[in-house]
C-alpha cells in the first residue's frame, strides 16, 4: 500500500513538473509574441505619423527653401529608420509567414522613401526641382501600395493574436 501511494507521488510529482515545465516555455513564447506585436503596432503607427507628415511637407515642398529641405531630409531618415527596425524584428514561428510580408513591404517603402530623399536632396542641391516634381508622383503612387500593406499585415497580426 505504501508503495502504491509512493508511486503514485512520485507519478504526480514528475507530471507536476513537467506541466509547470511546459508552461516556462509557453510563458517565455507568450512575451516574445506580445512583444513582436506591440513592436509591429508601435513602428507601423509611427509609419504612418511620419508619412501624413512627408505627405504635408511634399504638398509645401520649395528646394530653396534649407529649412523644409532639412525636416524634409530628418522626415526620410526617421521612416527609412523604422523600416530598418521592422526589418529587424524577431518573430516566434507563429508570425514567421506574416512577417515576411511585412518585411517585404517594409523594405519596399525603404527603397521608395530612399529615392524621394535623394530628389530633395538633388533639387536642393542644384536648385531646381522639376526632376523632383516629374518622379515624386511615381514614388507616392508606389510608396502607397507598400504603405497600405503594411497597415494591413500589421493589423492581421493585432487581430491574430487578441483573438489566439
Amino acid at each position: 500500500m505504501k508503495r502504491t501511494i509512493l508511486k503514485s507521488s512520485m507519478i504526480l510529482c514528475f507530471a507536476l513538473f513537467f506541466v509547470v515545465s511546459l508552461c516556462g516555455c509557453n510563458t517565455d513564447e507568450f512575451k516574445r509574441n506580445e512583444k513582436y506585436v506591440s513592436d509591429v503596432k508601435e513602428l507601423v503607427n509611427e509609419s504612418v505619423n511620419y508619412t501624413r507628415k512627408l505627405k504635408k511637407l511634399d504638398e509645401d515642398f520649395v528646394c530653396h527653401d534649407a529649412d523644409l529641405v532639412n525636416e524634409y531630409i530628418e522626415t526620410t531618415e526617421k521612416l527609412m529608420d523604422i523600416f530598418q527596425q521592422i526589418q529587424k524584428l524577431q518573430p516566434t514561428d507563429e508570425f514567421d509567414d506574416k512577417d515576411k510580408d511585412l518585411k517585404e513591404a517594409a523594405k519596399n517603402e525603404l527603397t521608395i522613401i530612399s529615392q524621394l530623399r535623394n530628389l530633395v536632396l538633388h533639387a536642393n542641391q542644384n536648385g531646381d526641382d522639376t526632376i523632383y516634381q516629374r518622379e515624386k508622383v511615381n514614388c507616392f503612387e508606389e510608396y502607397k501600395k507598400y504603405y497600405d500593406q503594411a497597415i494591413d499585415i500589421s493589423s492581421e497580426i493585432q487581430t491574430y493574436w487578441r483573438n489566439a
